[in-house]
């Protein structure tokens, strides 16, 4: 995890927790739009202009030069859409963000809500350049899907692990408050049966003192 993603992305966590990875998707998604776009929608578009004069004649430049600037402005908001798809991953928490100018959207689960996590592959070159679908199913029939994501191998080991030890600190702290708990258990035993024993004791002696004052025999104290 790089010093950028670090800084970038910790606005999007809690205070409370430490971000141990960033999973973005593929860069060659982000790459193949950007060339799709530009080849239809500068580099023709260009071309045919320059190589006619009849559609000079007809749309002047500065139409062509607005045209390409937002075709470039729209570039740069894929990029930062591209670039805001991704999985946080922290000690607690795998956070879903999905961030553009426009909206911002996160979704998270808990460790403890992941029943299992795997791959899917859709196509045999998508094994070549490390390009598969990265899923996360919850216990009660939901799941988390970041769309070609990168070394989706290594985001699953990284994910393992970090809920691995998530689930043992949890079985640590839940151990503790047992301890805890049967120890204030056993205290507020102690103190009921140390009570219980001293109201039957003063019963016994008001049970004595009310024998002795209705005893018909009387004591001479001369």
């Amino acid at each position: 995890m790089n010093k950028f993603d670090i800084s970038f992305f910790s606005k999007y966590i809690p205070e409370w927790q430490d971000m141990i990875s960033v999973i973005h998707t593929h860069p060659i998604t982000i790459i193949k739009k950007l060339i799709v776009k530009l080849v239809l929608l500068a580099i023709l578009p260009a071309i045919f202009y320059y190589n006619s004069i009849s559609i000079q004649e007809l749309i002047p430049f500065f139409v062509l030069e607005v045209f390409l600037i937002i075709v470039f402005i729209n570039n740069i908001y894929d990029i930062f859409d591209w670039y805001n798809d991704v999985w946080i991953v922290t000690d607690e928490w795998v956070i879903w963000l999905e961030r553009s100018f426009l909206k911002s959207n996160t979704n998270s689960i808990n460790y403890e809500n992941i029943e299992w996590i795997w791959v899917e592959q859709d196509w045999i070159i998508d094994k070549l350049f490390m390009k598969w679908d990265l899923v996360i199913h919850k216990i009660w029939d939901d799941s988390f899907v970041l769309k070609d994501a990168v070394h989706p191998l290594r985001a699953v080991d990284i994910l393992e692990t970090v809920s691995e030890q998530s689930n043992e600190i949890e079985d640590d702290e839940e151990d503790k408050f047992d301890m805890i708990m049967d120890a204030l258990s056993g205290v507020v035993w102690n103190y009921l049966e140390n009570s219980k024993h001293k109201e039957i004791e003063k019963e016994t002696k008001n049970d004595k003192l009310e024998k002795i004052k209705k005893s018909k025999n009387t004591i001479d104290l001369s």
